[in-house]
């Protein structure tokens, strides 16, 4: 399928990228998922394009590894693995192209660090084994431009207002001329269009919520006071989405220990509560990433219900607790749906038919199929347009001109030739690869099949009828 990949790549730098609507929430249904679970970690592996999650807690504390594609979620089975933990970090260095974890709390707090290659989990024993102490509830993300971990807070035998960095070969603790108050179970994410760190929230005691805004730049951190900011509230999530240049925050605690679904987004100046069609229920404890290559922030889980008493970093306890195993995505290139719908007709005797077997979506394998085929040389053609022809609006193009009588040219034919694979004596497949790739959203594209014939005309070729398609992610 190069020739085909080739014309999508093309057909890319034609096209206007996605986010040309509001951006939206859209819930996901894989057809495997983690277990329920909150204070789990994640973050975006950007060389696989495939969201990782580490461990968390349903009750008890988690210790497995899960990837999700866009499409599905698949268990990673590893030679080696960090313990069963809840309330850790992690973030992904596009460097070295490695996961890193720090800490967390399993049966105590703890302080180790560990790296996955996306094969399997290494214990890292840090230069002059210096580390930041046991903590949980802390939070750390990947400066890109300084190639640099960047971690604050957290609480293990106090709460810390500590910062640190961790270079791949050792952590460093940063002093600062400001910084953030004392904090856990705030949350962070890098501005990569900006270069900066920006922190929201947490909390300082469990009587003592933030709302302030924080921005490190890799020497000090500097409040930002902004006309607009959500609520006080610790146990929230966010992302930055770097196609809308914006930080998008979802969920909580509010003020009341009130569990929370609003959405916000935080332009580095400031914060403005987004008005959506669609919306998870109220969650905290959960986790989000950006896809990059999708456009699309990923939500996973939290838990709902109960007070959320169990103590500093203690487990959720209070009325039914609930923990959740939903995903979501928020992006304006969500609820794409995809379509592959069958216009025109097909000619011989029978006529060679041209069915869907599959939509095009974006990261997956789109499809269709040959019917009544009275020979196995046969072919696809793939088309921009339904109407137009070498500039010109003749289509359908009658092909009895050319000795294909009752025939007709339904797509303007830029591909020839793409291969099938035979099925049965009469029925043939084409399978192609749709890219991962949010520029080819809401595009369509038209796929006619044609075959060799002998006897069913002058030309001894018969032509299909013709498929449109219409790309989504869904």
């Amino acid at each position: 399928m190069k020739h085909l990949a080739a014309l999508f790549v093309f057909a890319i730098a034609l096209v206007v990228p996605a986010y040309a609507q509001a951006p939206d929430w859209v819930q996901i249904t894989p057809a495997n998922s983690p277990s329920d679970r909150s204070r789990s970690a994640m973050a975006y592996d950007s060389v696989i394009q495939k969201v990782v999650l580490f461990g968390g807690r349903d009750g008890s504390s988690l210790s497995d590894t899960w990837k999700y594609d866009g499409v599905d979620w698949t268990p990673v089975t590893t030679a080696n693995s960090p313990g069963a933990r809840s309330l850790h970090v992690m973030a992904y260095d596009s460097v070295r192209q490695k996961m890193v974890v720090f800490g967390g709390i399993g049966a105590t707090p703890l302080h180790d660090t560990w790296e996955y290659d996306g094969v399997d989990w290494m214990l890292v024993t840090p230069t002059g084994n210096v580390s930041p102490s046991n903590r949980h509830s802390h939070a750390m993300v990947y400066d890109s431009a300084r190639q640099m971990m960047v971690m604050f807070g957290g609480y293990g035998s106090s709460i810390f207002n500590e910062t640190w960095e961790y270079d791949g070969v050792g952590w460093t603790q940063i002093t600062t001329a400001n910084s953030p108050s004392s904090r856990m179970r705030h949350t962070m994410v890098y501005d990569s269009a900006r270069g900066r760190v920006v922190l929201f929230g947490g909390q300082n005691s469990l009587a003592s919520w933030n709302n302030d805004t924080w921005e490190y730049d890799g020497s000090n951190w500097t409040q930002v006071v902004t006309a607009s900011s959500p609520m006080a509230r610790p146990r929230h999530a966010m992302a930055y989405d770097s196609a809308l240049q914006k930080v998008v925050m979802f969920g909580g605690f509010g003020v009341g220990n009130i569990h929370l679904n609003d959405t916000w987004e935080y332009d580095g100046v400031t914060w403005t509560q987004m008005a959506t069609a669609s919306s998870p229920d109220v969650r905290y404890s959960h986790e989000m990433v950006y896809d990059s290559a999708r456009g699309l922030i990923v939500m996973f889980g939290g838990a709902d219900v109960g007070n959320g008493g169990g103590g500093v970093g203690g487990p959720p306890t209070g009325p039914g607790v609930t923990y959740l195993g939903d995903t979501w995505e928020y992006g304006s290139g969500s609820a794409v749906l995809s379509s592959a719908v069958t216009y025109g007709a097909g000619c011989g005797v029978p006529a060679l038919g041209f069915s869907p077997t599959s939509n095009p979506i974006v990261g997956t394998t789109a499809g269709a199929l040959i019917t009544n085929a009275p020979t196995m040389f046969a072919g696809i053609t793939f088309g921009y347009s339904d109407t137009t022809f070498n500039g010109l609006p003749v289509l359908p193009y009658s092909l009895a001109s050319i000795g294909m009588s009752g025939c007709y040219l339904l797509q303007s034919n830029e591909i020839f030739g793409l291969p099938v694979t035979p099925v049965t004596a009469s029925t043939l497949q084409f399978d192609t690869a749709i890219p991962l790739n949010t520029a080819l959203l809401t595009q369509q594209f038209y796929i006619q099949a044609y075959a060799l014939a002998p006897g069913a005309n002058a030309a001894q070729i018969v032509t299909s009828n013709g498929i449109a398609w219409t790309i989504g992610n869904q």
